[in-house]
């Protein structure tokens, strides 16, 4: 019923629409017409009386009343003053009494404004109906204007008659229209909806039925639904196994992965994330916000929820160290990386102790090797053995000085050390980090300056002394003769921002990502032979993020390098 219905509907519409049009046609266009057929044959008819008129005016009213009496019209004929000479309606002794007609449309269009016929349709003072008057400027001397005007009566009745003929017409195609719905209906509802029951069958998974249709149109739409099942089916079963390797992917990761809604409800996870968490198998999770119990874990997770991008955040699970690692989803959903690091972390103190300890024992020997090997070179009388003596003091002291960087680097990483912090002038402690390079640095005319005279930093003096000493020793290395080192201090935000810049050879951009990582050399033999160690930048790096700040280096090649030292206020 409901394709009946609509089928009707707009069948219907569509007859009701033609059936409106052609009635508003009728009125407009029949009638436009009809009226300009009666114009034409009254403006005929009132020549023809114009000219058989007498020229005897007295008798134009028994003229008059014979002319309109055969032609079936009202004839006036009226005098260049306006007054009636004659008219049908009226006898000789009434035209007296009549209006003067100077001020009538029809004759003023042709006595004021010259045309050759004048038209105007209005209602009549005496019959109350619409009527048409033509007037036309002709006749005999005397005769100024002949009128001749009829009903418009006709015209409506003429109009009116059509439209009940379309109004009737459009009735019945309205039936025939229901008809024809009915057995349109009737030919395509039971295809139709076998058409649809497949369709709905494909939508919930189950085997379809596909109907057998005669019709080109509803084959071509079967065997379309037919072609979309096939594709549908090949692409669920490829979605399948992409998901079943993904799964596999996952279960087969060592870090655990797991992924919550925009709500925090877990909606998927893998072994891993799993053992991490000390959940089985078949064991619901709670939500993130409910996973941890600890107040830092559970602070993490709520900045997890608002949408923060984390990076390695740590959590302590039992004896387990976890780093956690968040990226927001598209829909609003969050996906955690959870990397066990006890291993690693328990490699890191096993290499560090080591280190610490080795650096510690190397510490005796290479003092008595120094102290005799200075001996030797002060007291021999061989040059060749004073110069032997003498390799072996610069090497022991260039391995003492790694020894102590070795034994800092570890004792800051241990937590060993904690900085004592206290307001310091940058450009005095600047200064006398510089002190020990001035008769260096002057011998090949290596300027320094520095512009932070008003500027203070909450740091510990001896790991701001180290810090200045580390990048001095760095950029003396690879300034060459005639450079400049500068420091400059400024407020950067929350953070003061201390720039020690020289005007070396600077850093490839491929190496400078690297530079803060311990022993690396972007120029090895060039730093080993002028007594590198590759851990300056790396205790740099350490002792500003034991102070809360960052360290950030900017380079080009030839111009220079600018290492960025950001303290928090």
């Amino acid at each position: 019923m409901r394709l009946v219905t609509r089928l009707f509907a707009s069948i219907g519409l569509l007859v009701a629409a033609a059936v409106v049009g052609s009635i508003i046609a009728a009125d407009v266009l029949l009638r436009r017409y009809l009226e300009q057929e009666i114009a034409s044959d009254l403006a005929r008819e009132a020549r023809l009386i114009a000219a058989f008129a007498p020229a005897d005016s007295a008798r134009w009213p028994d003229f008059a009343m014979q002319a309109g009496a055969r032609l079936g019209r009202r004839v006036t004929l009226i005098d260049p003053e306006g007054h009636v000479r004659g008219d049908t309606e009226f006898d000789r002794g009434s035209l007296g009494q009549l209006q003067n007609h100077r001020s009538r449309p029809e004759v003023m269009a042709v006595l004021d404004s010259g045309r050759a016929v004048g038209v105007n349709e209005r209602l009549s003072a005496s019959t109350n109906e619409p009527q048409m008057y033509i007037a036309i400027k002709d006749g005999p001397p005397g005769l100024a204007v002949v009128r001749v005007s009829t009903t418009l009566a006709v015209v409506d009745t003429q109009v009116h008659a059509v439209q009940r003929a379309l109004a009737i017409a459009g009735l019945l195609m309205l039936l025939a229209a229901w008809f024809v719905a009915w057995f349109l209906a009737a030919a395509l509802a039971r295809p139709l909806v076998r058409i649809a029951d497949a369709a709905r069958d494909i939508a919930a998974g189950r085997p379809a039925e596909f109907p057998d249709v005669s019709g080109p149109e509803l084959a071509h739409q079967v065997d379309a639904l037919r072609a979309m099942h096939h594709e549908l089916e090949r692409r669920f079963e490829d979605l399948r196994r992409e998901r079943e390797e993904s799964r596999t992917l996952l279960d087969a990761l060592s870090d655990g992965v797991l992924a919550a809604d925009k709500r925090g409800v877990v909606i998927s996870t893998n072994g891993a994330a799993r053992r991490l968490l000390g959940y089985r198998d078949d064991e619901a999770l709670p939500p993130l916000g409910e996973l941890f119990h600890d107040r830092a874990h559970r602070a993490l997770m709520r900045e997890v929820l608002n949408g923060a991008v984390v990076e390695e955040g740590e959590l302590d699970l039992g004896d387990r160290t976890v780093l956690v690692s968040a990226r927001p989803l598209e829909d609003g959903g969050t996906l955690l990386v959870m990397s066990d690091v006890t291993d690693v972390r328990r490699l890191e103190t096993v290499r560090r102790d080591f280190v610490a300890n080795v650096s510690h024992e190397l510490k005796t020997p290479l003092t008595a090797i120094a102290g005799y090997a200075e001996t030797l070179a002060a007291e021999s009388t061989d040059s060749q053995l004073g110069g032997f003596a003498q390799t072996i003091v610069d090497n022991s002291r260039r391995m003492q000085r790694l020894v102590d960087d070795l034994l800092d680097l570890s004792r800051i990483e241990s937590g060993g050390w904690q900085p004592e912090p206290r307001k310091i002038g940058v450009d005095a402690a600047a200064r006398e980090a510089w002190r020990p390079f001035a008769e260096r640095a002057e011998s090949r005319t290596i300027d320094f300056e520095t512009k932070a005279d008003s500027a203070s930093v909450n740091s510990d003096p001896e790991a701001l002394r180290q810090i200045f000493t580390n990048l001095f020793d760095n950029a003396l290395r690879h300034t060459p003769p005639g450079g400049r080192i500068r420091v400059l201090a400024q407020r950067a935000g929350n953070a003061l921002l201390i720039r020690v810049t020289d005007t070396g050879s600077g850093i490839p951009p491929d190496h400078l990502p690297r530079i803060f990582e311990r022993f690396y050399r972007v120029d090895p033999g060039r730093s080993r032979q002028e007594g590198g160690t590759g851990l300056g930048l790396a205790i740099v790096k350490h002792l500003v993020e034991a102070h809360g700040g960052r360290v950030e280096a900017e380079s080009e090649i030839g111009r220079g390098t600018t290492v960025l030292l950001y303290f928090p206020t």
